[in-house]
């Protein structure tokens, strides 16, 4: 979640902000204020053994004077305010192996937990949906493979959780890429993304997202 400062626009009750002529549905609001985030982290990064390093990351965060959209009657018109405040709690690990020369293998899983709440007075209800709309759980599997002959393979696996509102499946997806430098200065690869997968959305509602499918690309990379 990213804090945000209102500019001038977001502050002028008199200079209309959807659409672009008058009579105005959205105005700015002078009393608007910046969002703030009070985040504590606590973590650790080690290495055991010389080929296994691993790191591990909890944190804690408040959230208070986030944006909200409310009504306001005479006349009618929506501008912005303050009126949503929560919590965050999450856990962040990942580790590494290297095999052996060559091969590395990493794997990484992240948890989290946010509760938002709207301040008495708001009623920025659609607010809590599409602000607090994170996967509460993702997980990352990689192999790195430095092969005979400057050819290089990369797998990764990874898993994102499903989301409530609105409504996302989770998902498994699968990336490739098989690479070649036959010199120091030149690059071949060659890249599938999202294999044996027909077809996720990440956000939004089932009507207006994209679905991300299965693509395989080439590219040529060179040094002249």
């Amino acid at each position: 979640m990213v804090d945000r400062v209102p500019n001038a626009r977001d502050e002028s009750r008199w200079r209309g902000l959807v659409p672009g002529t008058p009579p105005f549905l959205l105005i700015g609001e002078p009393d608007v204020r910046s969002e703030i985030a009070k985040v504590y982290e606590l973590g650790y990064r080690g290495r055991a053994w010389s080929r296994i390093s691993f790191s591990l990351t909890v944190f804690h965060a408040d959230y208070d004077h986030l944006r909200t959209q409310e009504f306001r009657l005479n006349p009618t018109v929506v501008f912005f305010a303050n009126g949503m405040e929560g919590k965050e709690d999450g856990v962040e690990t990942w580790g590494t192996v290297d095999v052996m020369r060559g091969w590395r293998l990493s794997a990484g899983y992240s948890k989290l937990h946010r509760s938002l709440e709207l301040k008495p007075g708001s009623v920025d209800t659609a607010a809590l949906a599409t602000v607090g709309s994170d996967p509460a759980q993702r997980w990352t599997l990689r192999s790195s493979h430095d092969l005979p002959g400057q050819v290089e393979f990369d797998a990764i696996v990874r898993h994102a959780s499903a989301l409530a509102n609105p409504r996302v499946p989770g998902y498994v997806a699968v990336d490739v890429r098989l690479g070649w430098s036959p010199r120091s200065d030149l690059e071949l690869s060659v890249a599938g993304q999202n294999l044996f997968d027909p077809g996720h959305g990440e956000f939004a509602n089932a009507a207006t997202r994209s679905e991300l499918g299965r693509t395989v690309f080439f590219r040529v990379l060179g040094r002249f």
